[in-house]
């Protein structure tokens, strides 16, 4: 008898304090609410107000969403349109055509029905060339007269009207909305004309005209649809402030001007129809359109009522069940206290009697315990922060970071700091030969004090006006990024000048390093940084040249493996417009117009094509003719380089887009079989991100990188919470010892076993079995 009631004594002794505590708690919170409560009740309009402004914009943002993609085609459209390698050929071609040429307009009609997307949104499109007196669409070759006397009939228009309209002057992206149309087939709609001038880069010459008619039965479908969500009358509104559609059948005019609609979104409140309106309001990224939904007052308020009236309902109920709640909450709560005192302690009730009222203290001291843990684990990581930085400043300068590892934190973490969207890359060589503290032929660890050498040095130079950092690239090659700030940007290339001076006078009086120096500049943003390597490369070889005193007039080549790599990386990556940028840029180099100049820009088309030949043998769905295109190249290039280049571009956006749409499908299938192996091999202790990437056939950054964007977590985390898992499930259904169970999870040793278990449990495994059984027996 004695033994029971001391065990019940020793059950309810430390419960005294934390019972009053947590009581005392809860009544405090409710006190704390009721005087919160109180006053959010006369706040209750307002902010209910707000919230259904919320709604009203979030539907709006919806809406933008969907019409801004539908107008993106539309853009999307006019540049493929804008960029047909035969335009300037139609434009120019007059009514008196020769078979040849009515042969290109068909042939070019034939490759408009490529351009035809497959939408609902837009109906058709035409071009209309003046010289000729011709309509030229996606498969059809017509005339004015036929397609507006007799396919598309419009109830306000005729041929001469459309005719007078595309000739009175430049069209820029004009919209003509409310046009009646009836088809061949006697079909009624109502349809919004686009027209764009052509061509786009010359305004002064109005050759032709971009005809397109947009469905605005599909747009009307589209804003019916979400109105019935927001119970009021959408419109759309141009800067003209013209009613581009509406929902209503007979279109009102809005109580508000395009002007009065201010910034990118907002609220009003006027009259219209003789009542009070809300006015909401969302302006297009497109076209400058303005999105629109107007509300009575009454409906707008009707939401705010009835939520004022029922918080006030459940404020009175929440007051009267929350005085019960609280006496038996205080009670319930306490019982995970109570385990986990007795899982800290590792012991049973004479543990918590011997623990007393300061179970709470026991608690503190392990989580501080934990946080030791964790400083120490963040102090080795710390230590292998500069290693991180370095293979990221790497792949940065070369151009081949991904775009998640330059978001703010991941900097900050990598501990780089960057105070404007201005940057340079200046390359460093340290040339072998001549008069130098270091021997000619340096073995690894003295390459490796070489480019320590010039990388402090360089960084130092440039940090003392700028921000810089430097990394080695390759043995006696260090690549320095500079990030201006401060001084004017037309100083900036004689400062690069001066530093690099600076730095050959520095390393040669006191290392007697004879060194080649390249800097690129460029003044976009972080993305373009490979671009300035690019630029860093040819001024390297420029330097080079100048030192060896070479003056023979020799046509200039530039096209490195480096290069070479960068433009093979941008197409497997999908990066359609950094692939066309570098083409251009390269093209650019090489085509001077000069007789040498034309063999310097051919011989550079082979090697172009050589390129992309190489790359169409790994690239999926690749069409086989492709490589017959490219194999040809060296006979067609030689006589029109110019028209060669663009084929070559357009094959290598082609073979980007296949990447692009092979890497989400890949992708897939490769994280697929990624886990697949781990969940597979937990149990192994050599299983590892370098094993898994061999098996792949990758690199281990890659992978990591793809992991980490796929999941949002590395693969060692993910490793680790498979083992956890498994470790959890052999805990609490088996008798295995902590050493056995450590091994069938993938470790060598139970003392590995049980700091990994704490890490990510925050106990031991004994602990942790010990709850279990707690929880099971109660």
């Amino acid at each position: 008898m004695g033994t029971k009631e001391s065990a019940g004594r020793y059950r309810w002794l430390p419960f005294k304090g934390a019972w009053s505590a947590l009581f005392w708690s809860y009544m405090a919170i409710l006190l704390l609410l009721i005087v919160i409560g109180s006053l959010l009740y006369w706040r209750a309009n307002v902010v209910v107000e707000l919230s259904v402004e919320r709604t009203n914009s979030a539907m709006l943002g919806q809406l933008r969403e969907l019409a801004d993609g539908q107008l993106q085609l539309i853009e999307q459209l006019e540049q493929q349109i804008a960029n047909h390698p035969k335009l300037y050929q139609m434009i120019n071609t007059k009514a008196s055509m020769s078979d040849r040429e009515r042969y290109d307009m068909i042939e070019m009609a034939d490759e408009l029905e490529r351009y035809k997307l497959l939408t609902p949104f837009i109906s058709d499109f035409y071009l209309y060339l003046p010289k000729s007196g011709t309509m030229l669409g996606p498969g059809v070759k017509t005339t004015p007269a036929f397609l507006f006397d007799k396919a598309e009939q419009f109830d306000e228009m005729g041929e001469q009207d459309w005719l007078r309209l595309f000739d009175s002057g430049y069209h820029y992206r004009e919209f003509k909305p409310g046009l009646h149309v009836t088809d061949a087939m006697g079909v009624r709609g109502d349809v919004i004309v686009y027209m764009q001038t052509m061509p786009l880069v010359d305004r002064s010459k109005r050759m032709a005209t971009l005809f397109m008619t947009i469905n605005e039965g599909q747009l009307r479908k589209m804003l019916d649809t979400l109105a019935e969500a927001g119970g009021g009358i959408l419109s759309i509104v141009d800067a003209d402030n013209r009613i581009i559609s509406q929902t209503t059948d007979r279109q009102r005019a809005l109580p508000f001007a395009y002007a009065d609609m201010r910034g990118d979104a907002g609220r009003l409140e006027g009259r219209s129809d003789g009542e009070d309106s809300m006015v909401s309001y969302a302006s297009s990224r497109v076209y400058g359109w303005k999105y629109v939904l107007e509300l009575p007052r009454g409906v707008y308020l009707k939401e705010v009522n009835e939520v004022r009236n029922w918080a006030l309902l459940l404020f009175l109920l929440a007051a009267l069940s929350g005085a019960v709640a609280s006496l038996y909450l205080a009670y319930r709560n306490y019982r995970p206290i109570r385990d986990l005192v007795s899982v800290v302690t590792g012991g049973g009730s004479a543990a918590l009697a011997r623990s007393g009222p300061i179970e709470y203290e026991m608690i503190r001291s392990s989580i501080h315990s934990a946080r030791l843990t964790e400083t120490e684990l963040r102090a080795r990581l710390t230590q292998q922060t500069p290693i991180i930085r370095h293979h990221f400043l790497s792949r940065l300068i070369r151009g081949y970071a991904d775009p998640h590892e330059l978001s703010p934190e991941s900097l900050r973490f990598m501990g780089i700091r960057f105070e404007s969207d201005r940057f340079a890359v200046m390359l460093v060589d340290a040339e072998d030969g001549g008069r130098s503290e270091f021997p000619a032929d340096r073995e690894d660890k003295e390459w490796l004090f070489v480019n320590f050498v010039i990388g402090n040095i360089a960084s130092e130079l440039a940090g003392e006006r700028h921000v810089a950092y430097a990394t080695e690239l390759d043995q006696g090659r260090v690549a320095v990024l500079i990030n201006f700030r401060g001084t004017e940007e037309a100083q900036w290339p004689d400062e690069l000048a001066a530093i690099g001076d600076r730095l050959v006078q520095v390393l040669g009086d006191r290392f007697g390093m004879r060194l080649a120096i390249g800097a690129g500049f460029v003044a976009r943003d972080i993305g373009a940084i490979g671009e300035a390597f690019r630029d860093a490369l040819k001024r390297l070889d420029e330097s080079r040249q100048a030192r060896a005193g070479d003056s023979r007039p020799a046509p200039a080549y530039y096209y490195p493996l480096d290069i070479e790599q960068q433009l093979t990386n941008y197409v497997k990556s999908g990066e359609e417009e950094r692939t066309a940028q570098l083409l251009d840029a390269l093209y650019a180099d090489h085509a001077d117009g000069g007789e040498a100049g034309g063999a310097v820009s051919g011989y550079f088309l082979i090697h172009l094509s050589s390129t992309l030949f190489r790359i169409v043998q790994s690239t999926p769905k690749a069409d086989a003719r492709l490589a017959g295109r490219l194999l040809a190249l060296g006979r067609d290039g030689a006589r029109d380089q110019p028209a060669a280049f663009r084929r070559l571009k357009d094959d290598f956006l082609e073979v980007c887009l296949l990447w692009k749409e092979g890497r989400s499908d890949q992708g897939t299938r490769m994280l697929q079989t990624v886990k697949r192996i781990v969940q597979e091999r937990y149990d192994q202790n050599m299983l590892s991100v370098g094993l898994i990437a061999d098996e792949l056939g990758i690199t281990q950054p890659y992978l990591s990188s793809f992991f980490k964007k796929a999941t949002g977590q590395t693969i060692i985390a993910y490793i680790a919470e498979v083992r956890i898992d498994a470790a959890k499930r052999w805990l609490a259904k088996t008798d295995r010892t902590v050493a056995q169970i450590a091994e069938a999870v993938g470790y060598s040793n139970d003392i590995g076993f049980i700091r990994f278990f704490k890490k990510y449990e925050g106990i031991t495994p004994g602990q942790y079995r010990a709850s279990i059984r707690t929880d099971c027996s109660s």
